[in-house]
Order: structure tokens, then sequence, then C-alpha cells
């Protein structure tokens, strides 16, 4: 096989060190470009050019990789960042390249381990990358990764001091590895989350949002007013002796110092003087003296120890009727904090279909309502912005949502002080807002990752200790580790599959997918609309293929029966084996797809749809499936029946029956119109009974 030939290479100094590789980048509002990377350094900082907030740290570390290797990839990325691209290439977002550069840093110390220069890598040296990337068992997309960084140093050829010889995407290994995968680029093949998981994680979120959040707010503001008081007396003596008093008074233990570990304190713990301290507005030095030491001894003797640092706050939150907790410890309300966030997480990405991403750049005021003319609220619209397929700024979008999202959004805006805009900025009381370089900094998908896991941890240690029987189920012994994608992934699985079902024993998925179609979530740019009608298509070719695959069923009947029955037979050569139905979702996507038999089963029909004589359609129409909310099933050619189908018009036929037989009662054009509708459907099903099962 021939190649074109190589462009000359430049010389490998052709970029200037000084250069700022930022360069043409729009950068956040706080960066300054000359205070940004330049060619020369060894790691490239790229969190300047990431625009979104919710923010990760992104660098280009070149300091592991041998030369000539580290120029090559430089000017690589260089080229990508400045978008000096080929003609074609289309541009790339800086967390787009940075895994890029993790897949050439991979694929460049491969070459070097096998001690041959780039340039003299030849087909079977390619071949056996890919191999070795194929066999490290990754998802197809990753895989398609790898190869995607590879081809970069044949496409990028002209601007690299060293390259490869050959494209790679032209070997027949390569080659034939794409067509195999060419088609699972269109399919999510995100894991949905499983049911037994789902329910009561998404129980337990609302819970947290409508019982527990209220007592959370309560004992952060307690905890926020301990650790803002001041001396209420010059001699903490004096005011060590008042409080010590007001124990007493209470009959209330001291609180507890935190158990120390190790040998030697294995006793009761002693009273907490760093919280002792905090009440009185001292540090904790003021109390270490022998006189306060003796002060507190003797009130630990009188009143005891508790068990923890207890605020006074008394939770109110119910539980099946009872308090959900006890008491909130003081150290214990950060953590309680962080558990509450991320449960209105998992409300809104559940409730909403919105991205990650999307989430992450709720801010204050997000909510608007719209009411009757008697105040009653009848429309929730969620304000933010949307990424996918967008530039790097987002454009703003608005969501349809429920009354649970937006009882969220409320507790969400009295959980960020008021100072902080955006809602999933991490929350004061955190150690990564104290060390972040940008307070308010809003978290990344990891971090909402393990803050779901923690949660879920939590569920299940509260489950253990109160008896109770709605944990969340482990595998293994390990507990489940779900990722943001998967929960939009899961509504769309479930609105396509159950639209009857209830989310959490209240609204039903079938008025959830309604509200939702309402606003971005409908549009053709937000793509949950696609990933819904992508389900619906799966269940649909599951049901025909069953369909096809039972031959002890009655046959189809009706105008298009038989014609319905040869496309059952032409899908069944295709997704029906030994009798089985094809079980790999995958696989039966692709079946659909390219074998789709354009059958759609409804309650009174199957359409067996042909738009030339379908009578839903309208000159205007430009879909290629039919409005089954527009369909004539009496008196359309695309009509078949089911067993089902027929059993469905009787009961109809019979409850016309029932009206008609009060007919006296009914206005005489309703009247009317309902004996002709008696008669056709009585009628339809005399000429179409079902035929016996053969």
């Amino acid at each position: 096989m021939t190649h074109p030939a190589a462009a000359p290479a430049p010389e490998a100094g052709s970029v200037p060190g000084h250069a700022l590789v930022l360069t043409g980048r729009p950068l956040r509002p706080e960066a300054r470009l000359e205070q940004t990377s330049s060619f020369a350094d060894d790691i490239w900082v790229l969190d300047p050019a990431w625009l979104r907030a919710d923010r990760k740290p992104m660098t280009l570390n070149f300091t592991g990789l041998p030369q000539p290797l580290a120029a090559t990839v430089k000017h690589l990325c260089h080229a990508l960042l400045t978008e000096d691209l080929p003609p074609g290439e289309p541009p790339l977002a800086v967390d787009s390249i940075h895994t890029y550069f993790s897949c050439l840093r991979a694929f460049l110390l491969w070459v070097d381990a096998r001690g041959r220069p780039l340039a003299e890598l030849d087909g079977a040296d390619l071949d056996a990358y890919h191999q070795h990337v194929v066999a490290l068992r990754l998802h197809p997309t990753s895989v398609r990764r790898y190869r995607r960084a590879v081809r970069m140093l044949w496409i990028y050829r002209s601007g690299l001091p060293h390259h490869l010889a050959e494209d790679p995407g032209r070997r027949p290994l390569w080659q034939s590895w794409a067509r195999a995968h060419s088609n699972r680029a269109a399919e999510n093949r995100t894991d949905r989350i499983p049911e037994p998981v789902l329910g009561p994680l998404l129980i337990w979120a609302l819970r947290w949002v409508d019982d527990f959040a209220e007592d959370v707010l309560q004992a952060r503001d307690e905890r926020d007013r301990i650790d803002a008081r001041l001396p209420t007396s010059p001699d903490p003596l004096i005011a060590l002796g008042d409080l010590l008093e007001s124990y007493r008074r209470r009959g209330q233990p001291l609180p507890a110092a935190p158990p120390r570990l190790g040998a030697g304190h294995c006793g009761k713990p002693g009273p907490s003087l760093a919280f002792l301290s905090r009440l009185l507005g001292y540090p904790k030095h003021r109390l270490t003296k022998n006189k306060p030491r003796w002060l507190i001894a003797d009130a630990a003797r009188e009143l005891g120890v508790d068990t923890d640092c207890f605020l006074t706050h008394q939770p109110r939150g119910l539980l099946e009727g009872a308090p959900w907790a006890a008491a909130v410890s003081y150290y214990e309300a950060a953590k309680l904090e962080k558990l509450l966030h991320i449960a209105c997480w998992i409300v809104i990405a559940y409730l909403s279909g919105m991205r990650d991403s999307e989430i992450k750049h709720l801010q204050r005021g997000c909510l608007s309502l719209q009411r009757t003319p008697d105040g009653t609220v009848y429309r929730h619209r969620l304000h933010s912005l949307a990424f996918k397929g967008e530039d790097a700024h987002g454009v703003p979008a608005t969501w349809i949502v429920t009354a649970p999202v937006a009882r969220a959004i409320a507790v969400l805006e009295r959980l960020q002080p008021e100072e902080q805009s955006y809602l999933f900025a991490f929350l004061p009381s955190s150690h990564h807002y104290r060390q972040s370089p940008a307070p308010g900094a809003v978290f990344d998908h990891n971090t909402t990752n393990t803050r779901i896991t923690a949660l879920i941890d939590w569920i299940n240690t509260y489950c253990t200790q109160h008896f109770r029987p709605d944990s969340i189920p482990t595998a293994h012994g390990q507990l489940p580790h779900l990722t943001t994608r998967q929960f939009r992934r899961t509504l769309a699985w479930f609105i396509a599959r159950r639209p009857g079902g209830t989310i959490a024993g209240a609204l039903q998925y079938r008025h959830q997918r309604i509200q939702m179609f309402e606003g971005y979530a409908g549009t053709s740019t937000a793509g949950f609309r696609d990933e819904v009608e992508a389900e619906e298509a799966l269940t649909r070719g599951q049901a025909l293929a069953d369909m096809a695959a039972d031959t002890d069923r009655p046959r189809l009947t009706g105008p298009a029966g038989p014609e319905a029955e040869a496309r059952l037979a032409a899908l069944a050569q295709h997704a029906v084996f030994d009798g089985q139905v094809v079980t790999d979702e995958a696989r039966l996507r692709r079946v659909i797809a390219r074998h789709e038999p354009h059958l759609y089963p409804g309650r009174f029909l199957t359409c067996v749809y042909n738009p030339d004589r379908a009578l839903c359609r309208t000159p205007a129409s430009t879909a290629d499936t039919p409005a089954m909310a527009d369909c004539q099933p009496l008196a359309c050619r695309n009509a078949a029946l089911t067993s089902d189908n027929h059993h469905a018009l009787s009961q109809h036929l019979a409850q016309l029956t029932t009206a008609l037989a009060n007919g006296d009662r009914l206005a005489p054009y309703l009247r009317h119109r309902l004996t002709e509708q008696h008669a056709a459907t009585e009628a339809f099903l005399t000429r179409h009974t079902p035929e016996p099962t053969p």
C-alpha cells in the first residue's frame, strides 16, 4: 500500500520558547494572558482557559517524556491550543486537549520503551500498539480516543519536528476495528442505575430536602454563632464559672472530647476543652491552666460527660412519626451540610434531566414561578447554562421542573452564604473552600461522585443503627459507585419504559416527560428527547422481537394484518435465533436500526406504518413515524390488530354500549356521535375477528 509523502518537517525550535500557549483562547475574567504558561515551560497550566464554573485542575506535564518526544508533543499541543489546525480538523476544547495529551503521553512512553525513533515506526509497530490498547479492555470510546491521538502525529505532521511515517488509520487492522465499532459512537452506553438502588436513594434524597434540611440549617447557624462568639468577660474564670453553672441548672452533662486512639487511651472520654473554649469565645489555651481544669473536673464529676459536643437545637424533622435524630453534634454539622448539598444535587439531576455541568451553573435566583390569577403555582422554570454543542461560555437555557426540584433550589439558596451566587460552590465549612485558590469555586463531577457515595454510606449506616429495611443494596459488600451521567440516562430509561410508573410514589413518569419536554430538555440541542426516543425505540424493538419469536400467538388481523406478519417474519430472521430473541441491548439496537420493521404497537391498534396511506399525516408532516395521537384506527389502512388490541376495542365498545343505554340523558348531538362510533367500532370488530391460533 502506498501513502502520501510526508510534508517536510520544520525545525524543532519553530515555536519560540516565550510564546504563550493560551494565546487566542478566551480566558477567565481574573486571568491575565501574560501570566499564563509559555512554550518553554515543562508544565502548562490550562485552568485559565477553562471557563465553566465547575473548575478542575488541568495541566500538561511534559517532565516525564524524553527528548525529542517531549518536543513533538509540545508542538502538537501548542497547535491544538492555538487552533493552528490542518484543513478539516475541528477545534478542541481545553478539557479534550487535556484528555488527548494523556493518550499521547501513553503512546510516546510506549514508543520510548521500544527504543525506536518515532519516524522509524512501521506498520507492524502501529498494529502492535493498536493490539496493546485493545488488550487493555477499555470502553470502545476510550480505544477510539487512543487511536485518534496516535493519528494526530500524522495529521499534524507539517508542524511537528518528528512525526509518524504513515497514517495509522489506513492500516487494515485499524480499519477493520473501526468498521466493527462504527455504529457504537451513537449508542448511549452509560449504565443505568439499578432500580433497587435508585428507589431508596431518591426517597432518602427527598427526605433530606423535605424533612432533614431545616434541622441541618439550624445546626449550621448555631455552629456559626458559636464560632463567631466573643468573650463575655475579661476574666475567663468568671465566664467559665457562669457556663458551668448553666450546665448545672439544666442538669446537662459536659461536652465530650473526641476519643483518643492508641494504647493507654481506652477509658471514658473527658470533657472537651476545645468546645468549652468555643462556647466562651476564648482560645483553648486559656482553659488549660490548673484552676480552670479543676473547675471543669469538678463539674464533670457532678454532671458526668456526654458522648459528644451536642448543639442545643433539637431536631424536629420526622421520619415515620419520630425525630430522625436525637441531637446534632457541633463537629457533625459540616458533614450534614455536605450530605444535604449532594441530596439536593440528586433530586435536581434525576427530576430535571439536566447534565452535571448545567446543574453546576445554577445560581441564586435561578428559579422562576408562573402562577394562575389566584396565585396557584402551575409551572416552575429553572434557568442555567447549557454547554453541549455550544461554545465554551455556554448559552442560557430554561428547564421546566417539578415542585421537588423547586424545594431543593430553595434549600440550596439557604445553604450557601448570601454573597455566593453559585449554588454548588464548596460550602464555607468545607476544607476545599479553605484550600481553594479561588474561594467559592464550584466542585467538579469527581467530587460529586465521591459525595454520592458518601451519602449512600450514611444511609446504610443510619439504617443499620436504627434497624431500618430501606438501605441501599451493596454488591459483594461494596457500596454502589454511581456517576453523574447515570442519573440522566436512568431517567430517560424509565420515561420510555415505565410511563405509568411513579417517582418516589408521587409523580408519574409520563407527566414528568410532558413537563420536561416543555423546556430545554425537550429541544434537539439538549439531546434528552433523543435519549428517551432511543429507549422507546429499543423497548418497541424488544416487544416486536418477542412477538416475532412467539410462534404460538394469534395472528394479527385488520387491514394491514398480513403485512404486519410479513414484517415480523423479516425481523425474526435477524433478531431471533433458535427461538430466542437477541438479549444484548447494543446488538438489538443495531438490528432494529438496520432492519426497522416500522411497526408501532398501541392500545387500540398496531400501526403498520406506510406514509402513503397514513391518515395521521398532513401535508406539513415531516416526521417518518406515525402520529399516534392523531390515529384513526377504524378508518386507516395501516391498522393491524393483536389480541390485546382486539380486547381493548371490545372494552371500548362495551363502554359505548353502557353510555348509550342511558342515552335519554345525553345531548342529542353527543348521542348521535356516540351511536355512530358504536356502529363503526362494532362493524370493525366484526370484520376483523382474531384468527384462531394455528
